[in-house]
């Protein structure tokens, strides 16, 4: 089968394209390298995105209408010309474009809904271009309910293919002494930390917060940068939290294991609504994979990542007092800690590994 891979932007740093680039991959082991195809909205810019530059067959560089309409054109043409028998899209926006060839050419496609895409400014093109989707993936139970519920698809279309995560890189490893120096952590602390870009509600805030009413020894690391990131420093100023919270900003991703590896708990508490929350966080399952107790929050795909209790804690995104005490009782029982590590290295290994992935994935595209 020949596929072509309509992506908004297979290069830069975050959860969708890397959902992308992990959905390439295996598409490319199920059908061969040269019978998948991949295109992009945006070019590679080296100032977000991974080391690593995919391979692409079109890039259009550009948002703009005229881009969006020599992108339309150039995906029309080229499915006719290789022949594509099905089209896999990364974004809601798109899929109206994979309706079109549908409609033209009488080819089949997939949309991935992924988080807040589906429930943020969705436009009726991107209502039409869903509906009319053979099927829908989405990466957490969350997601696909709530296609369900709001836009009354059946079950039927609905598949769940979970993030995947790479567990030959991801595990756990010993700690990288010169990265206390690197990013100015002192060592010694008990560490949280948060992976994430500060553009919405990660639960930054609310870690800030819970962080006045921690022993000293307590320490808040932010892996990330984005809009928000004045918005959050004025808040560690404001409680005079300074010598406590520390920014990295954007990270090389050869430090991204090792950061996770430096923490011993991890923590993003998303909350849901227009603008906020998440899919499936990817900073959840990849630090569950190093061995790090996690918690996160209850209103999104978060729960997907935490057995309560187990490889960690579900809690809400408004409860200060909730957080306090699960780190808390991890920051008191190191024996806890290790237990959970390593019960989240065996829900990573079972669910969210890259060879299930694939696999699942498979299942998937023999239904259409």
């Amino acid at each position: 089968m020949k596929v072509l891979f309509l992506g908004s932007d297979v290069f830069a740093k975050g959860g969708i394209p890397r959902y992308a680039i992990y959905q390439i991959k295996a598409l490319k082991e199920i059908y061969g390298n040269e019978n998948v195809f991949v295109f992009s909205l945006y070019d590679y810019n080296p100032q977000n995105a991974f080391e690593d530059r995919i391979k692409t067959d079109y890039i259009q560089s550009g948002i703009s209408f005229y881009d969006k309409l020599s992108y339309t054109k150039k995906t029309l043409s080229f499915i006719k010309e290789k022949k594509i028998e099905l089209v896999i899209i990364d974004h809601i926006q798109l899929s109206i474009i994979a309706y079109f060839a549908k409609k033209l050419i009488k080819i089949k496609y997939i949309t991935n809904v992924y988080g807040i895409e589906v429930w943020t400014n969705v436009k009726k093109r991107d209502i039409i271009g869903l509906k009319n989707s053979n099927l829908i993936i989405g990466d957490c139970n969350f997601v696909l309910n709530y296609v369900k519920n709001h836009f009354g698809i059946a079950d039927s279309r609905l598949k769940l293919l979970h993030d995947p995560v790479d567990i030959d890189r991801f595990k756990p490893i010993p700690k990288d002494e010169k990265l206390f120096f690197k990013y100015s952590i002192p060592k010694e602390k008990f560490v949280i930390i948060t992976v994430g870009r500060l553009e919405r509600n990660k639960g930054f805030e609310l870690v800030i917060k819970t962080l006045s009413n921690l022993p000293d020894e307590i320490i808040y690391v932010i892996v990330g940068d984005g809009a928000m990131r004045d918005q959050v420093k004025n808040l560690v100023k404001s409680l005079s939290l300074e010598t406590r919270v520390f920014f990295t900003l954007r990270v090389p991703e050869d430090d991204l294991v090792p950061l996770y590896n430096l923490c011993d708990v991890f923590v993003l508490v998303s909350s849901f609504g227009h603008g906020e929350g998440e899919g499936l966080p990817l900073g959840l399952i990849e630090a569950s994979a190093c061995g790090k107790p996690i918690i996160g929050g209850n209103q999104d795909g978060s729960v997907d990542a935490i057995d309560e209790g187990k490889n960690g804690f579900i809690i809400s995104p408004d409860d200060s007092e909730a957080l306090k005490q699960r780190i808390m009782h991890l920051y008191s029982d190191e024996n806890l800690r290790k237990i959970m590590g390593d019960i989240g290295i065996k829900k990573v290994n079972c669910e969210f590994e890259f060879g299930k992935f694939r696999v699942t994935l498979e299942k998937i595209l023999k239904k259409v």
